[in-house]
Order: C-alpha cells, then structure tokens, then sequence
C-alpha cells in the first residue's frame, strides 16, 4: 500500500528548486513510477507533508511560533482597530 495517495489533487504552487543525490533521484524516479505516473513535484509536496504531520518536536515548536505571532497580531490589532490587511492568492498556472 502506497503511503501518498496516487491522486494529485490541483492546488496553489511554489517554486522550490532541489539538487538530490543519484540515489535519492532514483528512488524517487521508481516511486513516482509505482504510483502510476506521479510527477516528482507531487511526491517530494506530500512527501513533507507527511513528515510535518509527524515530527513532534517540530509541531511543538511550531505551535510555540504559531502563539508568539498571534500574540503580536493582537497587539497590532488593538492598537489599530481600523487596519484591515487582506491577502490575495495567486491561482495555480498549472
């Protein structure tokens, strides 16, 4: 049984460029194979996915992070009630 489901589904990208060992491109050549065709793009996304899910000390720091930036967030906030930031996500050209 495959560990990343062999759907890919679209979602917005960002460009990350990677150099791999002959090894480590080769296993991930035969993977994307076994999973019918995958693009290598999509294993190495999920791929970190997973291993995010599944650090824990990484989760712990990370919602250590998550609460310190709130906390500032909500002091900007409250000194600027009438500040609205807003964020537009570019679509995926794929």
């Amino acid at each position: 049984m495959a560990l990343i489901p062999k759907i890919e589904p679209k979602q917005e990208r960002k460009l990350v460029s990677a150099r791999l060992d002959e090894e480590a491109h080769t296993l991930l050549q035969r993977y994307a194979a076994f999973l019918g065709g995958a693009t290598h793009e999509y294993i190495i996304g999920e791929s970190l996915k997973r291993l995010f899910r599944r650090d824990k000390e990484f989760n712990e720091w990370l919602a250590k992070q998550e609460a310190s930036t709130a906390t500032v967030s909500r002091a900007s906030n409250t000194s600027s009630p009438d500040l609205k930031i807003s964020a537009k996500s570019v679509p995926s050209a794929a």
